[in-house]
Protein backbone atom coordinates (compact mmCIF):
# COMPACT_ATOMS: atom_id res chain seq x y z
CA UNK A 1 0.00 0.00 0.00
CA UNK A 2 1.66 3.39 -1.16
CA UNK A 3 2.48 5.54 2.12
CA UNK A 4 0.71 9.21 2.42
CA UNK A 5 4.12 11.01 1.07
CA UNK A 6 3.53 9.01 -1.96
CA UNK A 7 0.14 9.88 -2.45
CA UNK A 8 0.95 13.26 -2.13
CA UNK A 9 4.07 13.25 -4.55
CA UNK A 10 1.96 11.49 -7.05
CA UNK A 11 -0.99 13.97 -7.26
CA UNK A 12 1.57 16.89 -6.84
CA UNK A 13 3.31 15.51 -10.52
CA UNK A 14 -0.03 14.79 -12.13
CA UNK A 15 -1.08 18.84 -11.20
CA UNK A 16 2.23 20.17 -12.34
CA UNK A 17 1.59 18.40 -15.33
CA UNK A 18 -1.98 19.33 -15.77
CA UNK A 19 -0.97 22.83 -15.48
CA UNK A 20 2.16 22.55 -17.86
CA UNK A 21 -0.82 21.21 -20.64
CA UNK A 22 -2.67 24.32 -19.90
CA UNK A 23 0.06 26.47 -20.35
CA UNK A 24 0.98 25.18 -23.61
CA UNK A 25 -2.27 24.72 -25.04
CA UNK A 26 -3.30 28.57 -24.56
CA UNK A 27 -5.45 29.88 -27.14
CA UNK A 28 -3.14 32.01 -28.89
CA UNK A 29 -3.56 32.48 -33.12
CA UNK A 30 -0.73 29.72 -34.57
CA UNK A 31 -2.26 28.78 -37.78
CA UNK A 32 0.90 26.48 -38.84
CA UNK A 33 0.88 24.13 -36.09
CA UNK A 34 4.02 24.47 -34.71
CA UNK A 35 5.15 23.77 -31.11
CA UNK A 36 6.23 27.59 -30.66
CA UNK A 37 3.16 29.76 -30.06
CA UNK A 38 2.73 33.00 -32.02
CA UNK A 39 3.50 35.42 -29.54
CA UNK A 40 0.76 38.56 -29.03
CA UNK A 41 1.64 41.71 -30.93
CA UNK A 42 4.82 40.41 -33.13
CA UNK A 43 2.21 39.88 -36.24
CA UNK A 44 3.28 41.65 -39.07
CA UNK A 45 3.23 45.20 -40.03
CA UNK A 46 0.43 45.99 -42.27
CA UNK A 47 1.38 47.08 -45.64
CA UNK A 48 2.13 50.77 -46.12
CA UNK A 49 1.69 52.54 -49.10
CA UNK A 50 5.38 53.61 -48.84
CA UNK A 51 8.29 53.17 -51.28
CA UNK A 52 8.78 49.23 -52.36
CA UNK A 53 12.02 48.07 -51.42
CA UNK A 54 14.78 47.10 -53.64
CA UNK A 55 16.16 43.89 -51.87
CA UNK A 56 14.61 41.35 -49.31
CA UNK A 57 13.85 43.02 -45.71
CA UNK A 58 15.97 40.84 -43.28
CA UNK A 59 14.32 42.25 -39.96
CA UNK A 60 11.18 40.91 -42.21
CA UNK A 61 12.88 37.72 -42.58
CA UNK A 62 14.00 37.17 -38.34
CA UNK A 63 10.26 38.00 -37.47
CA UNK A 64 9.12 35.26 -40.17
CA UNK A 65 11.35 32.85 -38.32
CA UNK A 66 9.82 34.09 -34.96
CA UNK A 67 6.71 34.21 -35.41
CA UNK A 68 6.11 31.18 -37.70
CA UNK A 69 7.59 29.57 -34.56
CA UNK A 70 10.59 28.03 -37.15
CA UNK A 71 13.01 29.06 -33.39
CA UNK A 72 11.23 26.17 -31.46
CA UNK A 73 12.90 23.42 -33.37
CA UNK A 74 15.73 25.70 -34.97
CA UNK A 75 18.74 27.25 -33.13
CA UNK A 76 20.58 29.79 -35.12
CA UNK A 77 23.65 28.73 -34.02
CA UNK A 78 24.83 25.26 -34.73
CA UNK A 79 23.08 23.84 -31.63
CA UNK A 80 20.94 20.99 -31.98
CA UNK A 81 17.01 20.68 -31.24
CA UNK A 82 14.26 19.09 -33.04
CA UNK A 83 15.63 20.27 -36.39
CA UNK A 84 19.37 21.12 -37.28
CA UNK A 85 20.94 24.25 -36.10
CA UNK A 86 20.95 26.69 -39.25
CA UNK A 87 24.81 28.57 -38.73
CA UNK A 88 26.22 28.45 -41.87
CA UNK A 89 22.84 27.28 -44.09
CA UNK A 90 23.56 29.59 -47.15
CA UNK A 91 26.69 27.66 -47.88
CA UNK A 92 24.13 25.55 -49.22
CA UNK A 93 22.38 28.24 -50.89
CA UNK A 94 19.36 29.68 -51.84
CA UNK A 95 17.30 27.04 -53.75
CA UNK A 96 18.01 24.42 -50.92
CA UNK A 97 16.94 26.78 -48.46
CA UNK A 98 13.77 27.25 -50.19
CA UNK A 99 12.99 23.72 -51.08
CA UNK A 100 13.84 22.65 -47.35
CA UNK A 101 10.54 25.20 -46.44
CA UNK A 102 8.35 24.58 -49.41
CA UNK A 103 8.90 20.68 -49.11
CA UNK A 104 10.75 19.73 -46.22
CA UNK A 105 10.74 15.92 -46.92
CA UNK A 106 12.44 16.45 -49.96
CA UNK A 107 15.62 16.58 -48.53
CA UNK A 108 15.90 15.05 -45.01
CA UNK A 109 19.67 15.82 -42.85
CA UNK A 110 20.77 12.96 -41.20
CA UNK A 111 20.06 12.13 -37.91
CA UNK A 112 16.33 13.89 -38.10
CA UNK A 113 13.14 12.80 -38.42
CA UNK A 114 10.77 14.17 -41.13
CA UNK A 115 8.64 16.57 -38.57
CA UNK A 116 9.00 20.07 -40.46
CA UNK A 117 5.01 21.14 -41.21
CA UNK A 118 4.67 21.69 -44.23
CA UNK A 119 2.53 24.52 -44.51
CA UNK A 120 5.01 27.31 -44.52
CA UNK A 121 5.71 27.05 -48.84
CA UNK A 122 1.79 28.13 -49.14
CA UNK A 123 1.78 30.12 -45.72
CA UNK A 124 4.66 32.79 -47.48
CA UNK A 125 4.11 34.79 -50.41
CA UNK A 126 7.27 34.96 -52.57
CA UNK A 127 8.18 38.57 -51.08
CA UNK A 128 8.30 36.59 -47.28
CA UNK A 129 9.84 33.51 -48.59
CA UNK A 130 13.09 35.86 -49.79
CA UNK A 131 13.13 37.86 -46.53
CA UNK A 132 13.20 35.00 -44.74
CA UNK A 133 16.26 33.38 -46.68
CA UNK A 134 18.00 36.33 -46.38
CA UNK A 135 17.82 36.16 -42.79
CA UNK A 136 18.89 32.73 -42.98
CA UNK A 137 21.67 33.64 -45.16
CA UNK A 138 22.85 36.12 -42.62
CA UNK A 139 23.23 32.95 -39.75
CA UNK A 140 27.34 32.04 -39.42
Amino acid sequence: MFKRSSIVVIFSLAALTLFSLAACAEATENPFDTTTPVPEGEAAAPATDGPVSSGPDIGNGQSKFKTLGCAGCHNTDSGKLVGPGLAGISEKGDEYIRESIVDPSSVIVDGYSNLMPKKFGDALNDSEMDDLIAYLNTLN
